[in-house]
């Protein structure tokens, strides 16, 4: 589906000017995401399937063409059903301040977009709506690629802000329908969540087995694995072994040796670390040093 204007894939989440970025991707997520948070709106819109995204504690299964709003400061992370297949999705990220100059002129819309989104991330419009939102995002696509060098068209700036803000507005709409209080204490769930996920991406080696994670974070362990599972989507158990598995293919990938990547991502049985490769990668750890897929 207009595959002209795909984009490479990144695990970058800053934003390199102060207006909007726009990205379509057809790709197989290797799970180099992490959960996270940035300062930007970032409009989602799944076009293939196999995707769940977890959002402040709340997980939407999306199906091919819905979108989420995932407002400034929300953590978040997607979840790919198999990370060998390609899916296909556009995002769009925007500046809060430059949302709030383009919406001046429309109070309404600026005060709707502006309340908290938490809670109200899946896009909840009509099909006719969903898919002029969509023709907007790759318009923005068209004007993108037409506005590399040697591309260049009069006027282009000006219609991208133009089709923003038509974004915008139908987003503000959609807030205004879905009003509601949020829970107090998400942000900081969401915090403590976080600083975990951290301490265990540095820490691979050690012991990270929930109750030393909740001892160390001073948290019940029932209480951090639910939070921990609301939020990310996976356990804390399953969280380490993805985490170390990612290490050990990243440094296999670079000319580690399998044996040696085992042992220094945390791996203390080179058989379990084996079939666990397997089942996330679809490959042997030979077949990732030689750079071929094998099954």
């Amino acid at each position: 589906m207009k595959h002209a204007y795909l984009s490479a894939f990144e695990t970058r989440q800053v934003m390199k000017g102060n207006e909007y970025e726009v990205f379509h991707r057809v790709d197989a997520y290797s799970a180099e995401v992490p959960p996270h948070r940035h300062d930007f709106y970032e409009l989602y819109c799944l076009l293939s399937d196999g995707v769940t995204m977890a959002v402040e504690g709340r997980r939407y299964a999306l199906e091919p063409g819905e979108m989420l709003l995932i407002g400034p400061g929300e953590t978040h992370i997607p979840e790919f059903k198999d990370p060998r297949r390609p899916v296909e999705r556009v995002i769009l990220w925007i500046n809060a301040d430059f949302a709030d100059r383009l919406l001046e002129d429309l109070p309404e819309a600026r005060r709707a977009l502006r309340e908290d989104t938490r809670g109200r991330n899946r896009v909840a419009v009509d099909r006719e709506t969903g898919a002029l939102m969509q023709e907007l995002l790759f318009g923005l696509l068209r004007e993108k690629r037409r506005g590399e060098p040697g591309g260049a068209e009069p006027g282009g700036a000006e219609l991208c802000r133009l089709m923003v803000t038509q974004l915008l507005i139908h987003l503000s709409r959609h807030l205004s329908a879905t009003g509601h209080t949020v829970p107090a204490r998400v942000e900081q769930r969401s915090t403590e969540v976080l600083r975990v996920y951290e301490y265990i991406g540095a820490h691979l080696t050690e012991d990270l087995s929930v109750s030393r994670l909740a001892e160390l974070f001073f948290m019940d362990k029932n209480t951090l694995t639910r939070q921990f599972k609301r939020l990310t989507g996976m356990t804390p158990g399953e969280c380490v072994r993805r985490c170390r598995l990612e290490a050990a293919h990243a440094m296999i990938a670079a000319g580690a040796g399998a044996q040696s990547a085992c042992a220094e991502c945390g791996f203390t049985d080179y058989s379990a670390f084996y079939r666990a490769f397997r089942q996330m990668y679809g490959t042997k750890p030979s077949a990732v040093a030689e750079g071929r897929v094998e099954s």
